[in-house]
């Protein structure tokens, strides 16, 4: 009897290990954690897996939408974050900071939307919204309707070149997610600079 048990369980553990050593565990966690490094590579990455075999379409739709609003929703906590600042609760009742929250709040979904589309805007405005102390449930149900959204438009896009390249999506679309990642480096770099010219 013992042995038997003991023969279960052991086959139980083997079991689980294989599946933990499954490669496909490890692709979905990579598709899970890209969008905290760069999210419109991880989008197009994963898009571009999903059109080159769209058996897997709902699984990695579903990871990289997870993936995507869970990396952006912390981001509303920075902003909220500042407040225990004196200096940072002084900016903010600034007059033109006070009429910029006004807009936020009114027009919130229309600048979530926009800022999913346009990559160096997401972290400001996502920060701006804690900051202003935006309803955090509503801030948070905008942000996976915007990314569910821009998933969608991607994925189609993916696939729909999956249809016309063929076999050769594979190699292109990887190519367009370099140059998604290399231009919003350099946009960076050269905003970045252009704020260390502008305080010096």
């Amino acid at each position: 009897m013992f042995p038997s048990i003991f023969t279960k369980t052991g086959l139980t553990i083997i079991a689980h290990s294989a599946r933990m050593m499954d490669p496909s565990w490890l692709l979905y966690l990579g598709i899970f954690l890209g969008p905290f490094v760069q999210e419109d590579a991880a989008v197009i990455a994963a898009a571009s897996l999903s059109a080159a075999d769209a058996d897997h379409f709902p699984v990695i739709f579903a990871i990289i939408l997870a993936g995507l609003f869970l990396s952006d929703i912390w981001k509303y906590w920075i902003g909220r974050a500042a407040h225990t600042s004196s200096r940072a609760r002084a900016y903010a009742e600034r007059e033109h900071v006070t009429t910029f929250r006004g807009k936020v709040r009114r027009n919130l979904f229309a600048t979530l939307l926009t800022a999913r589309f346009l990559p160096l805007a997401r972290i400001p405005v996502y920060v701006a919204c804690g900051y202003f102390k935006v309803r955090y449930a509503r801030f948070c149900l905008f942000i996976f309707i915007t990314a569910l959204m821009y998933c969608i438009v991607i994925f189609t896009l993916c696939h729909f070149l999956g249809e016309l390249f063929g076999d050769r999506i594979e190699l292109i679309i990887p190519t367009i997610a370099v140059i998604v990642v290399a231009v919003a480096v350099i946009a960076l770099w050269i905003k970045r600079s252009r704020t260390r010219d502008r305080t010096e």
